[in-house]
Order: C-alpha cells, then sequence, then structure tokens
C-alpha cells in the first residue's frame, strides 16, 4: 500500500541526509553501499512504526539468515567458513548502526572464491560416468542438510547431487521418448545408452547455473543483504535497486517502455519467446519467436555493446527506453543468418493486471455484472496515467447502460497496490463517507474520505476474495462489510497485511550520478471505520466456501511471516450503515445462499477431502541412487501423482461446470485480446464461487 509521508518527516529525513552528506561523498562502490546503508538505518531508526532492539540477537539472526539466501541447500561454504566467520556474527548490529560493509565484503568475496572452486569440483566430477549399482543415499529438505566438514565431504556432496540430476535427467529421457522397455532390458537399452547424453545435459546446466551466478555483480548481493536486514523489521519494508525499482514500477503502474518482446537466457543469448501484439516489434514484422538479440545500442548514435553472457535483467534494461526513442539491435535469426534492425520504442502495457468485464445471463435473461480487478494499479511516475479506479468507472457506467441486476467485484490474489485508488473506487458504492483510517494505535489517527460524492453503483453487490486478496484488497472489503453495503463471498478471512508503505527514492539526497534505488518501508497501519485492523486477521466472508488455494499458498499469508507486525485496534468513527431498510433484506440473502450451500453435500465434502489428500501426500525426503530402485521409486511416484491428480481434478469445484448450460457468458473486450479473454470465460464457466455470486444477487432481487 502506498501512501504520502507528511511533509514533517521529509524535513527530518533532509537533516539527516545532510548531517551524512557533510562526512562523506560517494566516490566508489564502498562509498555507496556505505551510505545506502547509513541511510537506511536512519530512516527506519526514525521512522518505522515498529522499532526493533539492534542487539547481538539481530545480529546472529540476519548473520544466518543471509548464509542461508546465498546458499539454502549449504552446497557452496563448508563448516570452516562459518567457523571462519563467526567473529562476525554479533558484530552486524554495530555494522549496521554505522553503515559499515565489512561483512557483506568478506562473506561475499568468500562465496565467490568457492562459486570458482565449485565449478572445478563439478566438471571434474562430470568426467566419468556414475556408478548407478551402487546403494547409497540423497537426501532433500533443510534438515537433512549440512555444511559439509571438510573438502572430501564436501566434493561427495556434490556427486551425489549431480548423480541424482543425472538419474532425473535419465528418466526425463525415458518417459518423454515414451520408451517400453522390460525389466530386464531397463539397464542396457536405457540408463547405459542415456547416461552419457545425460551426463552432458546436467554438465551444461550446472556450468550455465554457475555461469549466473558468477555474472551477478557484487550490488546485487549487496542488495540481499540489505535486505535480509530490513526483513528484520517487518516482511514488507525492502531496499529497491535501480533493477528493482524499474521492476517495482513496471508491475505496479502495468505499464513500460520499450519494443514489445519477452525474452529468455538461453545459455547466455537472450531469445524472443513472445511478440506483444500491437508493440513496435511485432509492427515491424523483423523479429520472430525463437531469435537471438546478440548487440545493443541504446539509440541511434550510441555503439553496439555486445549482450551474449549478460544477465538477462541487464540485457532487457538496455533494450527499454523512452517512447518515441530508437534503439538498434544485432539478430542472429532462427536461420542463422545475422541481421541489424532500428526499432522506435512505444509505452508497453501488461494487460494481465488490468481489470476486465464480463455479463452473465441467466435463464430469464436477467443480467449480472461482473468485474476482475487482478490489483489496484496506478502509475507512480504519472499522476494522469492509466489506474484501476479510472477503468473501473468505465466498465461500471458501461454495465450500467446494459441495465445489470447486479455487480460482482472479484478481487481474488489481489495483492493490494495504491490507497488513493481503494478510497477512490470503494466511493464508486459508498460515496463521500469515511473509508479507512491511517495511524498508529497510539497516536492520532488521520481518517481519509473518498471526496466525490457521486455513487456509481447503488444496486446490489458482492465482492470476491480468497486467502491471498490482501492490502487495499481488505480495505475495499472491509469498507463494503462495515457500511453492510453488500456481501464479502470466499474463504474464511483475507491475506491479513493491515500496514502501510511508502517509498523514498534514495538519489534526491545524493548530489551524485550515481543510481542509489529506493527504501520501501511500512509507515503506519491502516485500521478499518469501526476501529479493528486488518493486520493478521485479515476480513472474514459473509459467506465462507472453501477456496482451491494451496498449501503452499496459505503458507504465505500474513500471519505466518516471519517478523510481522501484531493486531491491534484503535476507537471506531462515526459511520452510518449504507441504507438501514435493507439491512434485513442483506441478512435475508446471506441465510439463504448459506442454506443452499449446507444443501450441497458434494461442496461440504470437495475441500475436506483436499485437504486431507494434501496432508498425506507428502513430498519424499530421500531417494536411493541405485538405478534400478531409483527408476521404480519414480514410476510409483509418477502413477501416485497422476492418481492424485485425476482425484483432484474430480473433486475439485472448479473441474465441474458451475453453470447451468442455459446461462451465457458475455466478454467486453477487445477482438485483438480474445485468446485470453476465451481462456478466462473457460474459466468462468467453472467456477463455482462466480456463480454462487450471481445466486446472492438474484435473492438479492427477489427478497422483498
Amino acid at each position: 500500500m502506498i501512501s504520502k509521508i507528511k511533509q514533517l518527516k521529509y524535513i527530518i529525513i533532509g537533516f539527516i541526509f545532510i548531517f551524512l552528506l557533510s562526512f562523506c561523498s560517494p566516490n566508489g562502490e564502498q562509498e555507496k553501499n556505505h551510505l545506502i546503508l547509513k541511510t537506511i538505518y536512519k530512516t527506519l531508526h526514525f521512522l518505522h512504526p515498529n522499532p526493533i532492539s539492534i542487539n547481538n540477537d539481530f545480529s546472529q539472526k540476519v548473520y544466518n539468515k543471509y548464509f542461508e539466501k546465498l546458499d539454502n541447500q549449504k552446497r557452496f561454504f563448508m563448516q570452516k567458513d562459518i567457523e571462519d566467520l563467526s567473529l562476525y556474527k554479533n558484530k552486524i548490529d554495530d555494522f549496521w548502526i554505522h553503515g559499515d560493509t565489512t561483512f557483506f565484503n568478506i562473506i561475499i568475496k568468500r562465496f565467490y572464491q568457492r562459486i570458482k572452486e565449485v565449478e572445478s569440483i563439478c566438471f571434474q566430477i562430470l568426467k566419468k560416468p556414475f556408478d548407478f549399482n551402487k546403494e547409497e543415499m540423497y537426501f532433500i529438505g533443510v534438515n537433512d542438510i549440512y555444511y559439509p566438514k571438510n573438502h572430501q565431504e564436501w566434493i561427495e556432496k556434490w556427486r551425489k547431487y549431480l548423480k541424482y540430476l543425472t538419474l532425473l535427467e535419465i528418466i526425463t529421457s525415458i518417459n518423454q521418448k515414451k520408451l517400453k522397455i522390460s525389466k530386464q532390458k531397463i539397464w542396457k537399452n536405457a540408463f547405459l545408452h542415456e547416461e552419457k547424453i545425460s551426463r552432458k545435459k546436467v554438465e551444461e546446466y550446472i556450468l550455465e547455473y554457475l555461469r549466473k551466478l558468477k555474472r551477478k555483480k557484487e550490488f546485487d548481493w549487496f542488495s540481499m543483504y540489505v535486505n535480509t536486514i530490513t526483513s528484520q523489521y517487518d516482511p514488507h519494508t525492502r531496499y529497491l535497486s535501480p533493477k528493482e525499482k524499474e521492476i517495482f514500477d513496471l508491475n505496479i503502474s502495468g505499464q513500460t517502455e520499450g519494443i514489445g518482446v519477452e525474452l529468455q537466457d538461453d545459455k547466455g543469448y537472450p531469445t524472443v519467446v513472445k511478440l506483444i501484439v500491437g508493440a513496435p516489434a511485432w509492427k515491424s514484422k523483423k523479429i520472430e519467436v525463437g531469435d537471438k538479440i546478440i548487440r545493443v545500442a541504446k539509440d541511434i548514435n550510441s555503439e553496439f555493446q555486445n549482450i551474449v553472457g549478460l544477465l538477462l535483467e541487464n540485457s532487457i534494461r538496455l533494450i527499454r527506453g523512452k517512447k518515441g526513442s530508437k534503439v538498434k539491435l544485432t539478430l542472429q535469426k532462427k536461420n542463422g543468418s545475422i541481421e541489424e534492425i532500428i526499432l522506435t520504442r512505444d509505452v508497453i502495457e501488461k494487460k494481465e493486471i488490468f481489470a476486465k468485464s464480463a455479463m452473465i445471463l441467466d435463464k430469464n435473461e436477467n443480467k449480472y455484472g461482473l468485474i476482475y480487478l487482478p490489483e489496484f494499479y496506478f502509475n507512480p511516475e504519472n499522476k494522469n496515467g492509466r489506474n484501476a479506479a479510472k477503468d473501473m468507472k468505465k466498465i461500471i457506467q458501461k454495465l450500467k447502460k446494459e441495465n445489470i441486476k447486479g455487480l460482482i467485484i472479484d478481487i481474488r490474489n489481489n495483492g493490494g497496490g495504491s490507497l488513493d485508488t481503494v478510497i477512490e473506487i470503494a466511493g464508486f458504492f459508498l460515496g463521500k463517507v469515511p473509508i479507512v483510517q491511517i495511524g498508529q494505535s497510539h497516536k492520532k489517527k488521520k481518517i481519509l474520505i473518498n471526496n466525490h460524492e457521486e455513487i456509481l453503483w447503488t444496486g446490489p453487490l458482492v465482492v470476491l476474495v480468497n486467502e491471498l486478496s490482501a492490502s487495499a484488497s481488505e480495505i475495499l472489503a472491509a469498507a463494503i462489510a462495515d457500511y453492510k453495503r453488500g456481501i464479502i463471498v470466499g474463504s474464511s478471512q483475507t491475506y491479513g497485511k493491515g500496514t502501510v508503505q511508502t517509498i523514498y527514492p534514495l538519489n534526491r539526497f545524493f548530489f551524485s550520478n550515481k543510481e542509489f534505488g529506493a527504501l520501501k518501508f511500512t509507515i503506519n497501519k491502516f485500521y478499518r471505520v469501526n476501529g479493528s485492523s486488518t493486520q493478521l486477521k485479515g476480513v472474514n466472508s459473509d459467506i465462507v466456501i472453501p477456496s482451491d488455494i494451496s498449501n503452499i499458498s496459505l503458507k504465505l499469508m500474513e500471519k505466518n511471516q516471519p517478523n510481522s507486525m501484531k493486531w491491534d485496534n484503535v476507537d471506531p468513527i462515526s459511520f452510518h450503515y449504507w441504507n438501514q431498510n435493507k439491512i434485513n433484506n442483506l441478512e435475508n440473502v446471506k441465510l439463504k445462499s448459506i442454506n443452499r450451500l449446507n444443501k450441497n453435500k458434494n461442496l461440504t465434502n470437495i475441500n475436506k477431502t483436499i485437504q486431507l489428500l494434501e496432508k498425506n501426500f507428502s513430498k519424499k525426503k530421500q531417494f536411493s541412487l541405485n538405478w534400478k530402485k531409483f527408476y521404480f521409486e519414480n514410476k510409483k511416484i509418477k502413477k501416485r501423482n497422476e492418481n492424485f491428480q485425476k482425484l483432484k481434478n474430480y473433486l475439485n469445484i472448479y473441474g465441474l461446470r458451475a453453470f447451468p448450460p442455459s446461462y451465457k457468458i458475455i466478454l467486453n473486450e477487445k477482438e485483438s485480446e480474445m485468446k485470453e479473454q476465451q481462456e478466462w470465460k473457460k474459466n468462468l464457466i467453472k467456477d463455482f464461487l462466480v456463480s454462487e455470486c450471481v445466486n446472492i444477487l438474484r435473492d438479492f432481487n427477489e427478497t422483498p
């Protein structure tokens, strides 16, 4: 959730940076890193609402976490490295306060050293065939991972890992070729024949993986180090490097400026995997899927730069540029020929995050509107640019002209976005009323009110949520629920992110041409008009329908994140229900839906069955590296996976046709987007939750 910070806080930060600048200037990478650390520490020390103790306990957590982030499988570092660097275990707190990069410098130097050594080890191991008749085990999982005690143990750990990958590659090759092999001929016809080819593929994978690690710049690892520290404050406070800030802006605005190609790293070559319809590359007819970009000149007057071997993200940054500017590319075509082309960059839209709509017609030709909003997007660089509120307004006005009988707002999996945007959208249904409170529990609150008098939709309203509806989504759902403006349908609770973040571009404080990135940090909490925070507890649905989100997604909820801020509440503000005369009507509609769902025996058993299956379907943690045992274990696992998926598909509430055949779904999208929209329509027909939302809207119109 992005918010403007008070002018007073800018002044405080300004004094901090003036103080810093009087003692140092950003000459060189070390000074730059020092300034970033010092600046972020001071900012969080003064402004973060959840101050933490910077002590030895803090230091040890950062120490252990950074080792884990760099080497979560414990394959690069040895026990000796942990012991050698342990003298810094209780010093990181002091380093943090003073902007000292000593620990980072030392650990990264050791990490690069180990990468080079690992490359040599892997090369030597993969020279020779593996002994697949040998009885030995390979363990997977954090509980079974240890740092190698010595060099020999280190080599042995990599040998088992590479052998495991080679076995997987052999099995994959057998499955892809669909070889029908008798038990007696498996070894001779499959394993012996495929071993050399598979071992060569594993060598290519590993060397490419290590190449990318080596190509990563020190500053990329530094960004990870800073965020290991900032995550101790809360899960949403983080440093954005210049590259990460670009990606953040793209994700939250849905727009970037470039040529409109999606690239994939193919052994160091940026390779075109998709052309965006309507974008410059697509219009030119000069680029095809499969072409490799080998050189880039950022503009007409620049020299070409060879980008083969660069990290893909760095190549993409060279290709992007301002709308109207030109970029020169050297392509290696699929047929092997080399061509040079010039393209004029344009605005490229990430259409998948934009709001889209549909109309659902029941058997009596009654129309119901559906708006799917994946994010509360806005353009942080252009207030007049495209945003979710503008798009929603147009869609609602269009649906009203169709005389719809009710409206569904689907914000499932919507992770949030702009605070200003969600307040405006809430106003479309509530008018000029308080939407949310901002502040800290022990300090004065700021009440945010929608300033637009006009209410766009006064008819029946349903908001559809799930466990991954977060932040701005929870503000909208909470306001609709508290004012009793509509009915919330979905999971028992939403994600539970009740904190507000702001973004500080660090460049504004330094007189330097270098890029410093930005700090996104938690500055406040938001509270519902009834005084409750959505932090951890989220928003409870009026009508609970089991979701189809896997247990992995549920673990990502705020209450399961380390260092999450606590739930609290404040005094409620004075507010009136949307329409006192219709409160009974609302309750009757809820009761009808609950009774309807209770009668659906299939639905009540579906989620319990899936949860039971997933609970018992634990992943295997160890594998035999003997070819025969590995092969037959893999066959059993493959068969079990297939049976599990079949059963899940059968039980899955989204795998059944939810709408009766007499119902129609009409899309309101452009023909150029037809393929994606038809896929959405196909999924809507099977979406039980949307189907029940239509039933609820029909009940609204039928209940006196």
